[in-house]
């Protein structure tokens, strides 16, 4: 059963997004004693946010259920049936805003994106997020059995090999015959970048051309035309 109030400790991390609207400059205005609780992460699936510091939640009767709101966080407002779905309700909006805004570089941001992002990155540990989530890539590398007489490593095109882990990858990858190319979703560690799981593959057929190939097809390009008007710069 849930039941907040005022001072109580739990754990679970955030990330979330909405406009504040007159609804919520109303509750947080008339409900100064609402029922809250302290929240020192949050968890959206595999995704984990830490916090910063402690962050109060406020939770409001209302005659729909019940709504939310994050101290800090101006614009998100959950609601739902239960203080429970409200609170999930946050978490999800949270969540979305910081993971569309987390792909966008600070000159790709509208004024209104960048102060959402400045909220969010003062509550959210975005330091810690960075060095412990893990990356997932696609990639496409070809499988080699080395000296055994089984998938052993895998040949990056980006040159990079790494050593095949059974118990890390999908059975199918076993299957492989020598030199099989194979385009795979790869989960990483985002501080050495070593394998942590492959999590699937799907084989394919792909040809890596040769340095000498490269430079004949380069040597045969045709000659760009320029158009012989006057530049202007």
């Amino acid at each position: 059963m849930f039941c907040p109030a005022i001072g109580q400790s739990v754990t679970e991390v955030p990330s979330w997004s909405v406009t504040q609207s007159a609804t919520e400059q109303m509750a947080r205005g008339q409900y100064s004693s609402a029922l809250a609780e302290i929240r020192q992460d949050m968890r959206i699936g595999e995704t984990y946010y830490r916090l910063i510091g402690p962050m109060t939640v406020s939770y409001i009767p209302t005659a729909e259920g019940w709504t939310c709101y994050a101290d800090g966080l101006i614009g998100w407002l959950g609601s739902g049936g239960t203080p429970e779905q409200a609170f999930d309700e946050l978490k999800v909006q949270l969540h979305t805003a910081f993971q569309i805004l987390l792909e966008k570089r600070p000159f790709e941001m509208s004024e209104e994106e960048h102060s959402k992002w400045v909220q969010l990155t003062s509550v959210i540990d975005l330091l810690y997020y960075r060095t412990t989530t893990p990356l997932t890539t696609h990639e496409i590398g070809q499988v080699s059995f080395g000296m055994v007489n089984r998938p052993h490593h895998v040949e990056w095109i980006n040159g990079k090999v790494d050593r095949i882990r059974p118990e890390k990858a999908p059975g199918d990858l076993m299957s492989c015959a020598p030199s099989q190319w194979i385009e795979a979703v790869v989960r990483r560690d985002p501080l050495s970048f070593e394998i942590l799981e492959i999590e699937s593959i799907r084989k394919i057929r792909f040809h890596k051309p040769s340095e000498s190939q490269l430079r004949a097809a380069w040597d045969n390009m045709p000659a760009a035309k320029l158009d012989s008007a006057e530049w202007v710069w």
